[in-house]
């Protein structure tokens, strides 16, 4: 009786979070994104500096074009001036596949388990910037090229 209800249990919470082979993003029922497979490793139509413009830009309520990019290695180095105060806001962002791993420029790494989860996603000429807070909330920003 015991191995019935464990498969039983089993086949509910697989059927309830699907994945595809396409690495795209998975839902629930509930239409909140679950999580993203994180073997996204390439871009067709944006760059990766886009991506750490667009992710900053999402994150701060900032315009995309007050935002500047640079890359050392594997970090992007990410600026802008704000114009109410002039006062300069420096970041540090790193991919891991399909996630996006930020901090201020002298500060620690946002990927402690109470940080938000940042992902991105590309569909055609539109890039997604998904931020999933703790509390299971969250954000989706849309990018075109160019923007």
């Amino acid at each position: 009786m015991k191995l019935i209800i464990v498969f039983f249990i089993t086949i509910f919470l697989t059927s309830c979070n699907q994945s595809n082979q396409n690495g795209e993003i998975v839902e629930k029922k509930s239409k909140k994104i679950e999580w993203v497979k994180l073997n996204q490793s390439t871009l067709s139509k944006f760059k990766y500096e886009d991506v750490a413009r667009y992710a900053i830009a999402s994150l701060m309520g900032e315009t995309t074009k007050n935002i500047k990019v640079a890359k050392n290695k594997e970090i992007y180095s990410v600026f802008y001036i704000r114009n109410a105060d002039k006062k300069k806001y420096e970041y540090k962002i790193k991919f891991d596949g399909g996630k996006i791993i930020w901090a201020n420029i002298d500060g620690r790494w946002r990927n402690s388990k109470d940080d938000e989860k940042i992902y991105f996603e590309e569909n055609a000429e539109k890039l997604k910037i998904i931020t999933i807070y703790s509390d299971n909330s969250q954000d989706v920003q849309e990018y075109k090229i160019g923007d």
